[in-house]
């Protein structure tokens, strides 16, 4: 075959070897995308500078960070604390956000060897009508204490005296109480404490006083998951990825610019 035959029948090879090669591409993405391992968590809408309504901050990116080290894809689901802690109970998620480890969660949740970080909680009052004590231990009669329905604020808390706790939904609810003094003290971790009273300019009314407690904060996985301990364990991994390169160390220090 010679001539434009033979000019013709290369035309069409050409042809089909290029339509055929982005099928190629296309099959060989969708089998990767198969083979990626994704999990479902919940994450808190509430807690600043650590998770954000919208998804965002300090814990996002040291999570989705250490996952991505050892190959895993994280899907996040924003939703109240309690919320996410009863979704992860239930095995609706893999695993919840910011969760403390203490007695009131170590028998529900699976948690890895590293923490996400560690987080210091203290009490709060209004500067005009500050408690008179000396210490958590020595509150006065009916001393009413602001927590957030859900979260964790160490062993010793039931253990206080003179306490009556109010539970309430979020940051803006605690602080508006102590300056309309309907509680007298309220327990915020500090560097959440920090964003919440400078976003509501209240640093002049509002200060802290006797610390509370510090609790390890983890990402904890539900027991009812069946891969929870090679899920801790993934994770431990890639958070010692990020330590050693100081991958680790940068997110961390992206705290003080959000303050």
């Amino acid at each position: 075959m010679s001539g434009p035959n033979l000019a013709f029948l290369k035309a069409i090879i050409f042809a089909s070897s290029t339509l055929l090669s982005p099928c190629s591409y296309a099959h060989e993405d969708d089998t990767n995308q198969e083979s990626r391992r994704v999990i479902k968590l919940a994450a808190e809408d509430n807690w600043a500078p650590f998770a954000n309504a919208s998804g965002t901050g300090i814990s996002h990116s040291i999570i989705n960070s250490a996952f991505s080290r050892v190959g895993i894809e994280v899907k996040s689901i924003v939703v109240p604390y309690s919320r996410a802690v009863v979704m992860a109970k239930k095995g609706l998620v893999d695993g919840v956000f910011n969760l403390v480890k203490e007695k009131s969660t170590k028998n529900h949740f699976v948690f890895g060897e590293q923490p996400l970080f560690s987080a210091t909680a203290s009490f709060y009052q209004n500067v005009k009508k500050p408690v008179q004590a000396i210490d958590k231990w020595q509150f006065p009669p009916n001393t009413k204490v602001g927590i957030i329905e859900g979260y964790e604020y160490g062993d010793e808390l039931n253990l206080l005296p003179n306490v009556h706790i109010f539970k309430l939904s979020n940051h803006n609810q605690l602080i508006n109480l102590l300056l309309l003094d309907r509680i007298d003290l309220a327990i915020m971790y500090d560097l959440v404490a920090d964003q919440y009273i400078q976003r509501m300019g209240v640093a002049a009314d509002i200060e802290k006083t006797f610390t509370n407690h510090t609790g390890q904060v983890y990402l904890a996985f539900s027991k009812d998951n069946p891969q929870a301990e090679t899920l801790a364990k993934l994770l431990d991994t890639g958070l010692n990825s990020l330590k050693q390169d100081g991958s680790y160390q940068k997110i961390m220090t992206s705290i003080e610019s959000t303050n």
